[in-house]
């Protein structure tokens, strides 16, 4: 009899090796595939929303966080944007054609592991996403997703079987076996991505020695310049944490030129703080926003908790305000402590925004507004997860936005005349 290990090898070698017969695959199968896999979703809805309802419950008797326990959840609403997703996903153009004149090709990488936290919907994205570039997947969730994950497998399954494909292109992680020996399984498995709070991702990235893509949510920064603007700067705070289930690019830090700590007195600051403040905003402060705040905050205004968490996400509606003398400056603090997912700058100095453009490590930079991300995509099938650090791991590199290409990798073909 095998032990858990075993077992575990020979799962990850079977996707390995029936996960080669996708590359036959012509473009228009692999579409069909994934219509497929949509179709079948469509019609075990039931069985999947009954499946997480248990896991919900039994959740509830095994402490998961909140915030886990909130992205767990599956909705009939949000299991039809997962369906829309896919019809996208089916209709995208194939980042494998290539013609004969090419001397670099797009290839599939091979096996890839996505481990995640909460978000059950999430491992059928990337599922569909890993067949559709012809390679095969093993998906590892929490416990507190078991049954949902068991659900969603059979969906993949029952896709690939009536299209006449080994339903062994997707695999689970036999009972036994956790996340740390999966880590190790270098031999067969060409990249993992692990999603969920970033302690989560941090824990799998010291403990991989497989090729490993981190991925990253909030912890977003916005640099206010002294050409920038306040209330623009507090209705772009606000809308970047409207998405559900969770604010996947929250504006969460705010780095202001002290600047505006001089317009009036400084008055004008404060009167900005209580309007996110009533917005239902726990906000935070630096030394030099505390000391500013209460030289003039109303004696019945809350006053600021100290912040020193600035390379944390919060996940939550709390609000850090740092505060720096130039643009130099904010640079380096949001380069040491933001997620790297994705920051705003708040500008009307052209010269200020290319220094800005040159020396921020962030993967997107927006300019007078927020990056509106959707998992999923809306009207397009290229965004999928989140966006990736820039700290990547092992043979395998990317940053930015996870889409269709971060599943493939490039392959030179040189020729010689005889």
């Amino acid at each position: 009899m095998r032990s858990p290990q075993e077992e575990l090898a020979r799962v990850v070698y079977q996707a390995y090796a029936d996960g080669a017969q996708l590359v036959d695959l012509s473009p228009v199968q692999r579409q069909k595939l994934i219509k497929s896999i949509a179709e079948v979703a469509l019609q075990q809805k039931d069985q999947v929303l009954e499946a997480n309802t248990l896991d919900l419950v039994a959740s509830r008797e095994m402490a998961v966080p909140e915030v886990v326990l909130e992205w767990s959840k599956l909705t009939p609403e949000r299991w039809h944007q997962v369906i829309s997703f896919l019809e996208q996903l089916a209709e995208s153009p194939d980042p494998l054609t290539y013609n004969q004149q090419e001397s670099v090709r797009r290839v599939p990488l091979g096996t890839i592991a996505f481990v995640y936290e909460g978000f059950s919907q999430l491992a059928l994205l990337a599922a569909a996403m890993c067949l559709k570039t012809a390679n095969s997947v093993l998906i590892k969730g929490g416990t507190e997703s078991s049954h949902t994950q068991l659900a969603i497998a059979k969906v993949l399954r029952s896709a690939l079987q009536r299209q006449g494909l080994s339903e062994h292109m997707v695999a689970t992680t036999p009972a036994g076996c956790g996340i740390k020996e999966l880590l190790s399984q270098d031999k067969y498995i060409r990249l993992l991505i692990p999603y969920g709070r970033p302690s989560f991702v941090q824990q799998l990235c010291k403990q991989a020695t497989v090729s490993i893509l981190p991925t990253a949510i909030a912890n977003c920064y916005m640099y206010v310049a002294p050409s920038g603007n306040l209330e623009r700067a507090r209705e772009l705070i606000l809308a970047s944490r409207q998405h559900q289930p969770d604010p996947i690019t929250a504006i969460e830090k705010v780095v202001l030129h002290s600047h505006w700590l001089e317009q009036e007195t400084g008055k004008t600051f404060v009167a900005w703080v209580r309007s996110l403040q009533n917005s239902g905003l726990e906000v935070r402060g630096c030394d030099v926003t505390k000391a500013h705040w209460r030289q003039y905050h109303g004696q019945t205004t809350a006053e600021l908790e100290s912040e020193s968490n600035w390379g944390q996400a919060f996940l939550d509606h709390s609000l850090a305000i740092k505060i720096v003398d130039s643009t130099a400056e904010a640079i380096s603090w949001i380069n040491q402590y933001s997620s790297g997912h994705a920051d705003c700058v708040l500008t009307d100095s052209v010269s200020e925004a290319h220094q800005i453009i040159s020396r921020l490590n962030s993967s997107t930079i927006t300019f007078n507004n927020y990056y509106e991300f959707h998992r999923g995509g809306r009207g397009t099938a290229q965004v999928l997860l989140g966006m990736s650090s820039i700290k990547s791991r092992g043979a395998y590199c990317h940053t930015g936005v996870i889409d269709l290409n971060t599943f493939t990798a490039h392959k030179r073909i040189a020729t010689y005349a005889l």
